[in-house]
């Protein structure tokens, strides 16, 4: 009987052992599954963190990408120049010269015939309403309609004895381009003495780059992420400025032919609404159609000039640029319709500029950082 004891005793230890270790291995699962999720909530609560700060931070964080990402377009440039002998500092002074230069001229351009269009709103809309008229003939038919039947609703003596109503006039495009002026200028401004200071550096900042990094592999590995960078925001931005001063060109010479007011500032107005994605074109179409609709003799003239205008534009975004950017620097379309939108979001104008090249970024940390490579397969665009 003692044998028999023993033997279950032991049974049941080693029972007992058995759901112990069980129990274990579910508590170390469990544990981590919540240590898990507890990171994956603090990856959350960082992710909204940095988003609210670079909202906030906008006014200050915007000039300083938009510094950076222009000296990454002209660094080339300017080791090009250093080549021939020319210093760092004063080919770093011409482009930031040359930049000043163009964009005053671009603004004077534009500025002339705008602020003619917002002074004589009133007038352009009544004659838009005019030359619509024929369009619009069932939405007046039920405009009327509905008028004539509030009215029979209300009563005519009621309706001439109701109170006044007074409405304060809000402030006009012009007072709100003037109050914001001078931070854009400041802004301007502030751009391009980083933008000289960074192309005034040189190499420093791969310097200091590789002196940062612990070990040889790591050092390759920043080098050739921030050359990388470099090239591929280099060659995109300059390709697509090329790709849009053929546009503005293409665009100037359309509305010349077609009779349109300033075809010259037209062509400067597609060159730079061209630089935000699909959003700039539909702008462009709509500012053409409105200005050709008090310009013009007839709506069917307006019609006209939107339809070539959106003509040019399609030949640009889908063969001149799918062709010239090439596969390399080519992304995904609906990625950059989400990116466009989110960044116009947080940062206005400023941001749908630069959206797509921080993606072009992005894409480049993607291809050398291992967990990232899906990241970068998924932004990538459609192959050839």
């Amino acid at each position: 009987m003692s044998q028999e004891n023993l033997a279950k005793d032991s049974a049941d230890e080693a029972e007992h052992g058995a759901m112990s270790a069980d129990d274990q291995d579910a508590q170390v699962v469990n544990r981590t599954d919540f240590d898990t999720a507890v990171g994956w909530a603090i990856i959350g609560l960082a992710l909204l963190a940095l988003l609210a700060a670079l909202a906030i931070a906008r006014v200050f964080i915007v000039p300083v990408i938009m510094a950076f990402l222009l000296a990454l377009v002209f660094s080339p440039l300017c080791r090009w120049f250093r080549r021939r002998g020319v210093p760092e500092p004063l080919s770093a002074l011409l482009i930031v010269v040359s930049l000043l230069a163009a964009l005053a001229v671009t603004s004077y351009t534009l500025a002339l015939p705008a602020t003619g269009w917002l002074e004589d709103a009133p007038s352009i809309a009544r004659e838009a309403e005019r030359k619509l008229r024929g369009f619009m003939g069932v939405a007046e038919a039920v405009t009327d309609a509905g008028r004539e039947i509030e009215e029979a609703a209300t009563g005519g003596d009621e309706a001439e004895d109701a109170p006044i109503e007074v409405v304060v006039a809000e402030e006009g495009p012009l007072t709100t381009i003037a109050l914001d002026a001078p931070l854009i200028v400041a802004q301007t401004i502030f751009i391009m003495i980083l933008m000289f200071f960074i192309l005034a550096s040189g190499s420093l900042f791969y310097e200091r780059l590789v002196r940062v990094m612990p070990t040889m592999t790591e050092k390759k590995r920043a080098l050739q992420i921030a050359y990388d960078i470099e090239r591929d925001v280099s060659r995109y931005l300059l390709s697509i400025t090329a790709i849009n001063a053929g546009l503005g060109v293409a665009v100037g010479c359309a509305m010349a032919l077609l009779g349109m007011p300033s075809p010259l500032a037209f062509g400067l107005l597609a060159f730079a609404l061209n630089f935000v994605p699909f959003l700039g074109a539909i702008g462009g179409v709509v500012i053409s159609f409105g200005v050709a609709l008090v310009s013009l003799p007839t709506a069917f003239d307006a019609f006209v000039v939107a339809a070539v205008y959106f003509a040019l534009t399609s030949i640009e975004g889908q063969l001149v640029t799918p062709w010239l950017v090439g596969r390399r620097l080519r992304l995904n379309t609906v990625v950059i319709l989400i990116a466009v939108a989110f960044w116009a979001w947080l940062w206005s104008v400023m941001g749908m500029i630069m959206a797509v090249p921080l993606l072009v970024c992005f894409r480049v940390l993607c291809q050398h950082v291992e967990p990232l490579k899906p990241f970068g397969e998924f932004l990538a665009g459609k192959d050839d």
